[in-house]
């Protein structure tokens, strides 16, 4: 059997929820401890992901102040959790072209600290993808900076 790769998954800080949005994920749960475990502990989620005999995961981790609370300290977070094993663990996160001087520094700042691929979350995140049309110029620099590092 080929491997099975979940490329999609919500580890995130708990902290980093504002408490609105903490409490509807909670809400939504009724495996919200086990998130709060798998959080805490990369090794925890490893085992899950043994017991459920999935390869490999993409963590989806983005900046949010503003509907969710993340700021970009979870991008910290995310490539920190992602180091226990990161054939395995895939660190995903973003940068928010308005909370960032240098979209473009920042996304090879992330790639330097372990960061291999962003999350665009235009609900989340208060911008539609192309809205470097539309005056947000530096979503341009953020996607011309990952499409550079992307073909290296």
């Amino acid at each position: 059997m080929p491997p099975v790769i979940d490329i999609h998954v919500h580890i995130t800080p708990m902290e980093g929820f504002n408490p609105e949005a903490q409490e509807l994920v909670r809400r939504g749960r009724k495996d919200f401890e086990d998130a709060i475990r798998f959080a805490a502990s990369p090794n925890e989620f490893l085992k899950f992901m043994d017991s459920a005999e999935i390869e490999r995961a993409g963590l989806i981790n983005y900046v949010s102040p503003d509907v969710i609370g993340f700021t970009s300290e979870v991008n910290e977070w995310v490539a920190r959790y992602c180091a226990a094993d990161p054939r395995r663990l895939l660190a995903f996160g973003s940068v928010h072209p308005r909370y960032v001087a240098d979209p473009g520094a920042e996304v090879d700042r992330l790639k330097k600290i372990g960061i291999r691929a962003l999350k665009v979350h235009p609900s989340h995140q208060l911008f539609a993808p192309n809205d470097y049309r539309n005056g947000l110029g530096p979503l341009r620099g953020m996607y011309e900076r990952a499409r550079r590092i992307a073909c290296l």
